[in-house]
This record gives structure tokens, C-alpha cells and sequence, in this order.
């Protein structure tokens, strides 16, 4: 059997960044995948590069075109994509009635150019082929199919099983995603806060009319059983767009939930004339951040570690700075030196991430409809923001531009509505745990 230096479990942007780094170090590298095909979508994704026009991650992206490159200049490394992309201008959320509220102004964003975008969608498969190109490129060994099923740890390495086949390596990077199994099977979960499940549907449609193209517009609706949204924006091919139905309560039926959005709601005539080109789903179990990414020779990334997702742009970060930790720990460990690699690894992870974003504030993108959970309320509290608010496509602060903009029209609750203040005051600042305590409760994954 070939022991390697690395293993990287999971392909996604994360794992393949790791992968990559890794091998472009000069060590010898195995990526083992559950999918058989490392680079075809099976889970729902928007495909985005998410917030273009404020830091996200101690970054700004740069969509390299003359040079087919995704650059982050601040952590100082690129990547490979030669697929295309599609600018998207602006923010609009809906309430239950049709009144919108606009995070930017898309004429105006236009204006500006590419610096105008708030983000870049793009085909994820393309960028998948171009990282697991570059991997490949630096001899790292590919084995697809492979579903971990247990992981064994020693003073000096990792064992790692899974499909009838076994694989050891000195070191494990765990990249396998929201549902990181690793996470689960070495105990990390234990130590994280559970929030929810997130269940979603997503159909890239043609066909779609939005009232405003270029746009990333999401809808908040309800059912009986729960709140529920609908997002649609852009595909980077043309005349294609996503259509995404997602919630987070568990007694929500998401196929009733595309039957109100696509039949009932005031955004129905959106879809009157479309053609579905494919289907996807996702069910993402949602924690608290795990604070310690590692445990001996483990050290956990990407969305494994994160509240919900890194999303695409996070996961590259963490999957680059991980590779090249791991390669530098080899790097002490082959000198004799003490290796201290791996704790600056978790420093940067805390420093940047833990301390920095704070998962409440992105978990309470999700929280509106769980504080006033009448349709009506949502209407009238949207009816009453007519002025657009900045653009911004940054989930660890639109809760914030949002709330911002509730504050300033406040007076006017006051006087008309006296009787929601305390749900925007008092429910409001609760920890985003304690406004969805119930949904937790009836959803939690058996122990």
C-alpha cells in the first residue's frame, strides 16, 4: 500500500485547493471523493463568488479575464477558470405581497462596470475541471467513489477506510462539506451548537421573467407549516436563470412551497412561461463553527468547519492556507524541527473567522420571518423602506444593512404599529438560537 503525505477527503473547492497546494509543494498527495464524478454538481449551489464589492474573507476577488485566473490578492495566490460568468448588480427581497426592498440601485451599479457588480455567478462545474486540472498537475492521486466510513489516528499518521479500500497518510485535511463525516466521526460535532437543517430545491430554468434582470432577488414567503424563500439570479449561460426554494423548518413541504411560489404568489407570472433544465437538492445540517479544527494529525476546513457554508470564495481561502500549512508541518517534521504549522493554521482559522464573523449574525439571514411570523407584518415593515439601501451581497452584513434601514423608519412603527416594537427590540437581539429554539428542538439529528 502507498502511504502519502496528505490526504484530502472531498473534492469540492476546499479539498481541491488543499489538494493542489499540497502537491504543488512537492509531497505526495491522495484526494479521495464520495462522488464518482469529482466534478458534476449532485447538491444544490448558486454557483457565486459571493460579495464582490466589500471584503469577504479578508479579500477582494479579482475575475482575471485576459489571463482566465480568479485571483485574491490579498492572501496572494489564483486559480484557474476559463468558464464564464455573469455580473449581478444589485439585491432585491421581497415581502409575502410584492413590496421590495433594493440593495442597490442596478442603473447605477451598471455605470460603474465590473466594479459595479456585487457578484460574480459562475459555472461551478468549469472551476471544479479547472481545480481538479491543477491538482492533477502537480501528481496528486485522484481515487473517486471513495465513502469514509471510519478514520484510525496514530502518533505518526492517519488510516483512513472507506468503499473496501484503505488509505494512509501523515496527515488528514477533512474538505467533505457541510455534512463533513470526518467531523462527525472524530467527535468535533459534540462540541458544536446545532441551529437547524437546511433543505433546498433548486432548478436552473429558462424562461424566467423577474421584474429586474441582473439581480439576485429572494422572495420570503409562508405556508402553513413554516416560513420558506425563493431566490432566483442569473446563470452565467445565457437566458438561464436559478430558481431556488429553500427552508428551514422541518414541517415544511418544499414541493408545496414551489407550488405557492410558482402558482399562488404575487411572483407567479415570474414563471408562466418556462422550461426546467435541471434539478438539484441539498439538505445541509447548520452548528455553531468548530471553534479547534483539529485533532492530532486531522485538521478539519472549508464548509466541515464553518456555520452552513464558506461558500465558494471561503472554501478556496481555507483549502489554499490549509495545503500550505500541512505542507509546512511535513516541512518541520522532515527537519526535526517542532511544528508549529498546523497551530498557526488554527490561529489564522480563529483570528479570521471565528472572532472576526460571528455566526449568529449570519444565521439571522433567516431570522425575519421567525420574529414576525404574519405575512402581514413582513408587508408592512418592507412597504415602509421605499429608499434603496446599499448594495451589498455579503451575508455577514446584509442582516445588519437590513436592520439599519428598520431602525431609521422606526419613529413611524412607533406610531402606527406600537404593538411589533417589541418584536424588533426585544426578539430581535435574541441569539439567533433562542428565535428559532423550536424549529431546533423538533429537528435535531439523533445523537
Amino acid at each position: 500500500m502507498k502511504k502519502y503525505d496528505v490526504l484530502v477527503v472531498g473534492a469540492g473547492p476546499a479539498g481541491l485547493l488543499a489538494a493542489k497546494s499540497a502537491g504543488e509543494n512537492g509531497f505526495n498527495v491522495a484526494l479521495l471523493e464520495r462522488k464518482s464524478n469529482l466534478t458534476t454538481l449532485d447538491r444544490a449551489s448558486g454557483g457565486s463568488l459571493l460579495s464582490a464589492n466589500e471584503y469577504l474573507h479578508h479579500d477582494l476577488y479579482r475575475c482575471n479575464f485576459r489571463n482566465n485566473r480568479i485571483s485574491f490578492p490579498a492572501h496572494g495566490f489564483s486559480i484557474k477558470y476559463n468558464g464564464p460568468y455573469r455580473n449581478v448588480y444589485a439585491s432585491h427581497f421581497y415581502s409575502p405581497s410584492g413590496y421590495r426592498i433594493e440593495s442597490g440601485v442596478v442603473e447605477e451599479q451598471k455605470e460603474k462596470g465590473d466594479y459595479g457588480k456585487v457578484t460574480s455567478r459562475l459555472d461551478l462545474e468549469v472551476l471544479l475541471r479547472s481545480l481538479l486540472e491543477e491538482a492533477k498537475a502537480y501528481n496528486v492521486d485522484v481515487f473517486p467513489g471513495i465513502n469514509v466510513e471510519k478514520v484510525t489516528t496514530t502518533s505518526d499518521g492517519v488510516t483512513v477506510e472507506g468503499s473496501r479500500q484503505t488509505f494512509e497518510g501523515r496527515y488528514l485535511i477533512a474538505a467533505d462539506g457541510v455534512n463533513s463525516r470526518i467531523a462527525e466521526i472524530m467527535g468535533f460535532n459534540k462540541e458544536r451548537t446545532y441551529y437547524c437543517q437546511l433543505r433546498a430545491v433548486s432548478r436552473y430554468v429558462s424562461g424566467i421573467k423577474p421584474p429586474v434582470p441582473d439581480v439576485t432577488s429572494t422572495v420570503f414567503g409562508f405556508t402553513k407549516d413554516g416560513p420558506v424563500w425563493l431566490l432566483v439570479f442569473p446563470r452565467p449561460a445565457e437566458g438561464e436563470f436559478i430558481r431556488l426554494v429553500l427552508t428551514i423548518h422541518p414541517k415544511v413541504d418544499l414541493e408545496t412551497a414551489e407550488d405557492y411560489f410558482t402558482k399562488d404568489a404575487f411572483c407567479a407570472p415570474w414563471f408562466k412561461d418556462t422550461k426546467i433544465l435541471r434539478t438539484l437538492v441539498a439538505n445541509e445540517n447548520c452548528y455553531t463553527p468548530i471553534v479547534e479544527p483539529n485533532k492530532g494529525r486531522v485538521l478539519v476546513i472549508g464548509d466541515a468547519s464553518a456555520t452552513q457554508e464558506l461558500e465558494i470564495t471561503g472554501a478556496m481561502i481555507s483549502g489554499w492556507k490549509a495545503g500550505h500549512s500541512i505542507s509546512l508541518a511535513l516541512q518541520e517534521e522532515n527537519l526535526g524541527l517542532k511544528v508549529t504549522a498546523i497551530s498557526k493554521y488554527i490561529n489564522w482559522w480563529q483570528e479570521a473567522y471565528i472572532n472576526y464573523y460571528g455566526s449568529d449574525a449570519y444565521m439571522k439571514n433567516w431570522a425575519i420571518p421567525f420574529i414576525f411570523s404574519e405575512p402581514e407584518e413582513v408587508d408592512y415593515l418592507f412597504s415602509l423602506i421605499t429608499e434603496p439601501v446599499r448594495p451589498c451581497f455579503n451575508p455577514y452584513t446584509m442582516s445588519k444593512v437590513l436592520g439599519r434601514a428598520l431602525r431609521k423608519v422606526m419613529p413611524v412603527i412607533k406610531q402606527n404599529r406600537p404593538e411589533l416594537i417589541p418584536k424588533l427590540v426585544g426578539k430581535m437581539a435574541l441569539p439567533f438560537s433562542e428565535i428559532i429554539a423550536d424549529v431546533t428542538r423538533i429537528s435535531k439529528p439523533a445523537p
